[in-house]
């Protein structure tokens, strides 16, 4: 049974999820264009060199360039774009946090300090995975925060939401003991 597609949001965006979903088809359809075109443009190549037509040739190249311009486009993105958008995420994110069960009970004396050239600090809570002090990523699996300790161990991952000031972190979001981390806003 098919159903029917979600509509968007009445902001008019997408949920991450969607998006990531979106990338990836996009990136299966390129691959598989830029592969497809890539050896119809062999196959050109081949007959036009066995019977020596330089009119075949000519239209291997022209075929040629549809491959060079899809994996041109994944390289853009994987290598120029994504780096951009996290080294963005990173600037928006680092700053100091402060611990809360809910949005309105505050866990005392807990402080995470993320700052831009990828450490953090944190203080506070026993029995938490954040090591005292170690480093962060952004870009992780769904867009979250990869934690590692200074033996460059993944420790600890976390979701990012907000911006614009409202920024906010959650580690173990689908558990019933998640803990938000939510920016200090300085005045």
């Amino acid at each position: 049974m098919l159903s029917t597609p979600r509509p968007l949001k009445a902001s008019g965006h997408r949920t991450k999820a969607e998006k990531i979903m979106l990338e990836s088809v996009l990136f299966i359809i390129l691959t598989f264009v830029g592969g497809l075109f890539f050896i119809i443009s062999l196959i050109f190549l081949i007959f036009g060199a066995i019977h020596k037509s330089s009119k075949l040739k000519k239209i291997a190249f022209v075929i040629g360039v549809v491959p060079i311009i899809c994996f041109g486009m994944i390289a853009f993105w994987y290598v120029i774009a994504i780096p951009s958008f996290n080294n963005s995420q990173m600037e928006t994110f680092s700053g100091t946090y402060e611990s809360y069960k809910s949005e309105n009970e505050l866990l005392t004396n807990n402080k995470l300090i993320l700052l831009e050239d990828g450490t953090y600090k944190f203080e506070g809570m026993k029995g938490f995975s954040l090591e005292k002090n170690g480093t962060w990523k952004t870009g992780g699996i769904d867009g979250q925060f990869e934690f590692y300790d200074n033996n460059k161990r993944l420790i600890e991952f976390a979701s990012p939401f907000g911006g614009d000031g409202n920024e906010k972190i959650i580690f173990n979001l689908y558990d019933s003991n998640k803990v938000t981390f939510m920016k200090i806003k300085h005045q």
